[in-house]
Order: structure tokens, then C-alpha cells, then sequence
């Protein structure tokens, strides 16, 4: 497949994939979505990989540091996505990739396209009611996370070869994101994480063992 037919595949596909993760943040919150959508992938990785698995200890820093970025990257985004409109979202995150294709260009022209992209960010960034300023502050965070996952993937692919150091960093992002909790924490809660702490600090869930070990919930949202 040509490059740019594989540019325009992987677009549609990660803001479609955006587009599906924000449905989910209702129940399973902005971190636990990334959760769940890093083990997933992980699993398949490992499964598709498998017999690439093995990576050197030189190459070990750079899969860690690859699955750093990719888990930071995608947290932030998705937090983003819970605050701000996925267009806004999504434009402002696209900063830090052409950040880094004007930091490596060597043409005279470049520059033109860069003032029509950042014409297109102020476009998007235009608004019919009030804009939630940390959402504009953690999609440009998530922008600075793409830009060093693009410098890490450059990384990884230097120090591994085939989909093994993907998968092992995929599954080691899953491991470390906290898991979905209840559909009751998945909004009220700060630091925006979910999970069973979080849960029962925000809507006071108490186990009822009358009624057949139910949840007896402090909150409508549960």
C-alpha cells in the first residue's frame, strides 16, 4: 500500500476509534476506557507476535519508554475528550506531530502548510457554547505526548524488529492503567481514575449482605 493510503487509513481509524472510547467514558470513565483498550490490543499483539516476543536488554529501554509514551498519550487524550469536543480535541493534539515533521523538513514550502494547519486549529477551535479550558489543556499535553511517540517508535523500530517490542509495550500499558470501575465513579471523581477506591469515596457504596450480597448505592448515577 502507498504511504499515503496507509496515512489516511490510520486517520480514519484512530478518530473513529476516539469516537467509540468517548461512548464509553459513561460507564467505564476516560482512564478506564484507555485501560481497556490497551489490554485488548495487548492481548492481540502478543497473540499475533508471539514468536517475536524475545527482545534484547538493549532494547528494553526502548519498548519501556515506548509503552510510557503510548499510555501517557492516550490517558491525556482521552481526559481531553471528556471535556472538550472530539474535532477540538483532535486538532489541537495534531500540534505536536507537525511540530515534529517541521522540526525534521528541510523545504522551503513546509512552512506554508503549517500556517494552514494552525489556521485549520483555530477554525476547530471555534465554539457555540463555553470551552472547558483544561480539556484545551490536556489535548495540547496530549500533542506533546504524539510528538515523543513518534520519536520513540523511531526508537523502537531501530532496536526491534517485527511486532514484538509493539505488543510487549501494549501489554505493559494495559498492565499498568487501573482498571474500569463501576459506572458511578466513572465521572465525579478527581484525580480522574477509576476504580473501587475511587468509587467508594464518591458515591459512598455500601455492601448489604440482606440483600442477597447486593450494592446498596449512594448515588443515582449507580
Amino acid at each position: 500500500m502507498p504511504p499515503t493510503t496507509l496515512v489516511l487509513v490510520g486517520m480514519v481509524s484512530t478518530q473513529v476509534g476516539a469516537a467509540v472510547a468517548e461512548e464509553l467514558f459513561a460507564v467505564t470513565g476516560p482512564v478506564g476506557a484507555v485501560g481497556l483498550r490497551l489490554s485488548f490490543a495487548g492481548v492481540v499483539l502478543l497473540v499475533l507476535w508471539r514468536r517475536s516476543l524475545r527482545v534484547g536488554w538493549r532494547a528494553l529501554p526502548a519498548v519501556l519508554g515506548y509503552g510510557a509514551v503510548l499510555t501517557s498519550m492516550n490517558t491525556i487524550f482521552y481526559l481531553a475528550l471528556d471535556r472538550i469536543p472530539l474535532g477540538m480535541a483532535v486538532t489541537l493534539e495534531f500540534l505536536g506531530p507537525l511540530a515534529v515533521a517541521l522540526a525534521g523538513s528541510r523545504r522551503w514550502f513546509d512552512p506554508v502548510w503549517a500556517v494552514l494547519a494552525g489556521a485549520g486549529v483555530l477554525l476547530l477551535m471555534r465554539s457555540d457554547g463555553p470551552v472547558v479550558w483544561t480539556g484545551v489543556v490536556f489535548a495540547v499535553a496530549a500533542g506533546a505526548c504524539w510528538a515523543g511517540y513518534i520519536l520513540a517508535t523511531a526508537k523502537l523500530g531501530e532496536k526491534t524488529s517485527g511486532g514484538g517490542g509493539l505488543a510487549l509495550a501494549m501489554a505493559l500499558g494495559g498492565l499498568v492503567t487501573p482498571p474500569p470501575g463501576p459506572p458511578c465513579c466513572a465521572r465525579p471523581c478527581w484525580p480522574p481514575v477509576s476504580g473501587w477506591p475511587c468509587c467508594r469515596r464518591c458515591c459512598r457504596i455500601r455492601w448489604n449482605s440482606k440483600r442477597c450480597g447486593g450494592f446498596r448505592r449512594g448515588c443515582s448515577a449507580f
